[in-house]
């Protein structure tokens, strides 16, 4: 059978690579784990304004771990402290240590200070904000794959500086999402230490709300579950039975997220994850009394791939969210950079307010494909050859603004809607 030849197929490249990948990235910024915690991570897994997830590693030989935070700049006497919760993670690696601990009852709109440790080693002092839960106004960054094949002594150099320029360049962002295939080989060790090495400084200032893409299987021979993804991310539990945190929803401001995990060919060994989610996403979205709503999840259902039709997916999850008025989705996997016009069952439509509008959202990472191509209901596409991409996406209760950036700065698309008026485009000329 196809995914039989596939899987074969992808484990003798597993074999041959993981000797590759573990010696070259073994020479690049990211270290092995110590008694020191790194790897310090946020996420929510429950109010923003209220509460915030903190995550990070150490070896094994940490036995407990805290963490210490308090209002404002700085960490004194009269920081609180909450215990951790401790989990095992093995690896090609060896075994480490995840310490994990979610901070409630948070002050709203409250900057605070922060540190994780295990009473006698800790952590440089960190910070966070948390939400104002009655603000009307948002931002966040989303990323492309930032999966980076190995080059060379950086392998994750290039989602480095795209990480890093947008964060410095958008400080005021509250989150930021990645829409899968955060590494080349998701259940290899070093890929994950390398990733986690470049978004320091953004991951333990703002949460991460990610979700796995096809590579986050790769890499073991025993699964086709993306178990390291899930290890190393706290996230909301919400998702339908069976993939927890693979599929999951969240509130901020004035917008609904929903995420999906659109990994059905990878997964199909465990049942059709598709038709799991579909009960579970329309019944999310009309229960939903939020202005605006966006969907994430990875394969495009419009791609620029001329050799990928994700119809599986396309027919699995579209009608759903087109019915229920998801105004944007953000999607990945083919490495270009596509806005499609407002689109509803399959036909581009005049007003947005009767159609969803899909992102293919480039890449932030390495990776590049010489034959994307435009493709059909294309409003504006880009090949990102010469440099990655991000994006930045702000606005309030009555309007979005999308804005997609080159990692040097370049604006090169801009797409504002308005709510409830009529939607404006601007950028690429608006043709049916």
């Amino acid at each position: 059978m196809k995914m039989s030849r596939i899987r074969t197929a992808l484990l003798l490249l597993f074999a041959f690579t993981f000797v590759q990948t573990s010696g070259a990235l073994g020479q690049s910024s990211a270290a092995a784990a110590t008694p020191e915690p790194d790897q310090i991570r946020l996420t929510w897994t429950g109010d923003p304004a209220t509460t915030m997830t903190i995550t990070w590693r150490t070896d094994a030989t940490v036995a407990s771990g805290l963490v210490q935070y308090q209002e404002g700049n700085s960490i004194n006497s009269n920081a609180r402290e909450m215990q951790a919760r401790a989990q095992d993670f093995k690896t090609d690696l060896g075994t480490t240590r995840l310490f994990s601990a979610t901070l409630a009852g948070l002050s709203p709109n409250t900057r605070f200070s922060y540190r994780v440790g295990d009473g006698k080693r800790w952590s440089g002092i960190l910070s966070f904000k948390t939400a104002d839960p009655d603000a009307k106004t948002f931002k966040f960054l989303v990323f492309g794959d930032s999966q980076s094949p190995v080059t060379g002594g950086d392998p994750y150099g290039e989602w480095r500086e795209t990480v890093q320029n947008a964060y410095k360049a958008n400080p005021d962002a509250s989150f930021f999402v990645n829409v899968g295939d955060l590494v080349d080989f998701g259940q290899i060790g070093a890929h994950w230490d390398a990733w986690f090495a470049a978004v320091k400084g953004v991951i333990d200032a703002i949460p991460a709300m990610p979700l796995p893409g096809n590579h986050e299987s790769y890499g073991s021979r025993d699964t086709w579950k993306p178990e390291f993804f899930t290890a190393q991310f706290v996230l909301p539990r919400n998702g339908p039975v069976g993939l927890k945190e693979q599929a999951y929803s969240y509130d901020f401001g004035p917008v609904h997220f929903v995420v999906l995990d659109s990994q059905a060919e990878e997964q199909r060994r465990y049942g059709d994850i598709l038709s799991i989610q579909q009960s579970w996403l329309e019944s999310d979205l009309t229960t939903s009394r939020k202005e605006w709503k966006i969907a994430f999840f990875h394969r495009a259902p419009y791609g620029v791939k001329p050799d990928r039709d994700e119809k599986e997916v396309r027919n699995a999850f579209c009608p759903i969210l087109e019915r229920n008025r998801v105004g944007l989705v953000f999607t990945a996997h083919d490495h270009g950079i596509k806005r499609t016009f407002p689109i509803k069952n399959g036909v581009a439509v005049k007003d947005p307010s009767e159609g969803t509008i899909y992102y293919v959202t480039g890449r932030s990472g390495s990776k590049t494909y010489d034959d994307i191509e435009e493709k059909e209901l294309s409003a504006f596409f880009h090949a990102p050859f010469d440099q990655p991409n991000y994006f930045v996406v702000e606005g309030t209760d009555t309007k979005i603004t999308v804005k997609t950036v080159l990692r040097d700065g370049a604006v090169i698309d801009t797409l504002t809607l308005d709510k409830p008026k009529a939607n404006t485009f601007m950028g690429a000329p608006v043709q049916f």
